[in-house]
């Protein structure tokens, strides 16, 4: 507890942000779908905000380095309160593809400036407590945001004022803290094709975990409010799904370091197929039963990153965990660009049931994978496995905090001095 509360002021401000972020990601699909835009159109622009969310891994550390993590956070922050409150004076699709685009680049800037600092505060013995803590903190700020749609009109510009000042309030605490600030170094990255060998499945696992994500957050209010659901029942889908993920993903970790992990992968990505088939099926009884189904597809679909991560980090030597993993959070940044677009397109050229499908389908194709993998390639031993730890695709500075990655190592040079054997497909 001592570790965390030494950094309660950076979570309360990351908190606070990304419950203003959250109710954003659903208000603008409320509100574009009570302006008359497609799903198409809709799903190019959600698909924005991961496009700059992408894009700005490769741009902030630069810039952090050059100004200084306090300017940094103040000039990002503030950008993005400016950002949400355009989205309100000017509801545009062009516009809209714009502000996202700048939305995303603008979190990713705040998730790495509050990650570095996280890394700077925590020793190795509480990386463990202070990592799952800041991902709890993560999910149930933007869980906590689907409740603020209740508080105003969604038709004005009230709610987008209401996430302008929670963007102003949250940048209180984390300017005002005495944490030292540390080095930001840049995220190494490995090729694809590098990083298939080392593990097929974790890379076809987070490619489609991306693309569930990406259609989830970006058109899941969209989808909620063509199927007639109001404001409340919408934000309650929203929520209560994001719930479900929380609730869950410990429980499916103790699992996974119980049992050999492709397995654990396997059964959750087919229980995630599941659960969009009954939320599919539970559309055609009342329209509110969608929130017993998003809490049922949420509790398993949030765990398929986490579990795609740490089953390729079995397979790599400590030292490689962060750029082997950074990697895997650009894929899982490539899939949820295209989320958005293809449910969209499918969401119009079809029906709006399409979405639960694709949903569906896109935790079916990894099951079907990792069965195809569990029959032609051999497990490791259940004590070579490294220990689950619940990780949301924020940026890759978080991984830093990991309690297998040792920050000496992190820092070091990763190239060997001596030949080492191939890596071991998974």
């Amino acid at each position: 507890m001592a570790a965390i509360f030494a950094v309660l002021t950076l979570l309360v401000g990351i908190g606070v942000i990304l419950t203003g972020i959250g109710m954003l990601g659903t208000l603008l699909g409320i509100r574009g779908e009570l302006a008359g835009f497609s799903s198409t159109s809709l799903g190019l622009i959600m698909s924005g905000y991961f496009l700059g969310f992408v894009g700005g891994t490769f741009v902030i550390p630069q810039r952090v380095r050059q100004v200084g993590h306090v300017r940094m956070f103040a000039a990002l922050a503030s950008l993005a309160s400016i950002v949400i409150l355009l989205h309100g004076l000017f509801v545009l699709p062009w516009l809209w593809f714009i502000l996202r685009l700048l939305a995303g680049f603008c979190v990713v800037g705040l998730y790495i400036v509050i990650e570095s600092w996280l890394n700077e505060q925590t020793d190795n013995t509480d990386r463990g407590h202070v990592f799952s803590a800041y991902m709890t903190t993560t999910l149930m700020g933007l869980g906590l945001g689907q409740a603020l749609l209740l508080v105003g009109d969604v038709e004005t510009l009230q709610l987008f004022a209401l996430g302008s000042v929670l963007l102003s309030l949250g940048l209180i605490p984390v300017a005002m803290t005495r944490v030292k600030e540390p080095l930001i170094t840049e995220a190494q990255r490995l090729g694809l094709k590098k990083l298939y060998a080392i593990s097929p499945l974790g890379v076809v696992a987070c490619v489609f975990s991306g693309l569930g994500a990406g259609a989830f957050w970006g058109l899941g209010p969209v989808f909620a409010a063509n199927m007639g659901l109001s404001t409340s029942a919408i934000a309650g889908f929203m929520g209560l799904t994001i719930f479900g993920g929380v609730v869950m993903m410990w429980p499916v970790g103790k699992l996974s370091d119980r049992y050999e992990r492709r397995l654990v992968l396997l059964w959750v990505c087919g229980a995630t197929s599941l659960m969009a088939l009954v939320a599919y099926g539970l559309m055609g009884i009342r329209a509110d039963t969608l929130l017993l189904g998003g809490f049922l597809y949420g509790s398993f679909a949030f765990s398929i990153y986490s579990l795609a991560a740490a089953h390729t980090n079995d397979h790599v030597e400590p030292e490689q965990m962060l750029e082997v993993s950074s990697s895997l959070q650009l894929l899982w940044g490539g899939g949820a660009i295209l989320g958005p677009i293809i449910t969209g397109v499918l969401m119009q050229s079809i029906n709006t049931e399409a979405f639960m499908l694709f949903l569906l389908i896109a935790a079916l194709v990894p099951m079907v994978f990792a069965l195809w993998r569990v029959q032609v390639s051999d497990a490791i031993d259940l004590e070579d496995q490294a220990d689950y730890v619940p990780q949301f695709a924020t940026s890759p500075v978080a991984l830093e905090m990991h309690p297998e990655q040792d920050p000496d190592e992190a820092d070091a040079d990763h190239t060997p001095d001596h030949p080492q054997p191939p890596p071991t497909q998974a």
